[in-house]
Parts: structure tokens; C-alpha cells; sequence
């Protein structure tokens, strides 16, 4: 992203460590925690479930700033 330098002011996200390997059953696991359906699966991408199962991972994370209406107004004005 142009403007964007790596040193940004924000903290990067530390990488935990994954504590089991990564495959066909512990997705369908998460899938079915996250309560999708089989048929649900169908109409999705594996790119789609994956962001559901990050922004799910993410649910407990504190933010210092919540965005108004003022800020989405100033970000992409009409």
C-alpha cells in the first residue's frame, strides 16, 4: 500500500505459535465451531471461511480507538 512504511506506529501482530498442524480436520473442526453447515460450505470460498475464522480469532482483541461515522466520512468522502 503506497504511504505505508514498515515502521508504522502500530505494533506488529505477534505470531503465536500453533499448537497442532494445520490440516483437512482441524478446518472442518473450526468450520463447524463457527457453526457453518455443510451446504453453507458449498456457497462459499476458502478465502471467505478463512476470514470468518480470523475475524472470530480476533473477537477478544482491545482496540485504544473506536472509528465514528465522522472518520468513515473523512476516509472515503462521496
Amino acid at each position: 500500500m503506497a504511504g505505508r512504511s514498515e515502521d508504522s506506529q502500530h505494533p506488529k501482530k505477534l505470531k503465536r505459535p500453533l499448537d497442532r498442524e494445520y490440516n483437512t480436520a482441524v478446518y472442518f473442526l473450526r468450520v463447524k465451531q463457527l457453526g457453518f453447515s455443510f451446504r453453507e460450505l458449498f456457497d462459499l470460498e476458502y478465502g471467505e471461511v478463512c476470514d470468518v475464522m480470523i475475524e472470530a480469532a480476533n473477537d477478544h482483541e482491545k482496540y485504544d480507538y473506536k472509528a465514528t461515522q465522522a472518520d468513515f466520512d473523512s476516509a472515503f468522502p462521496l
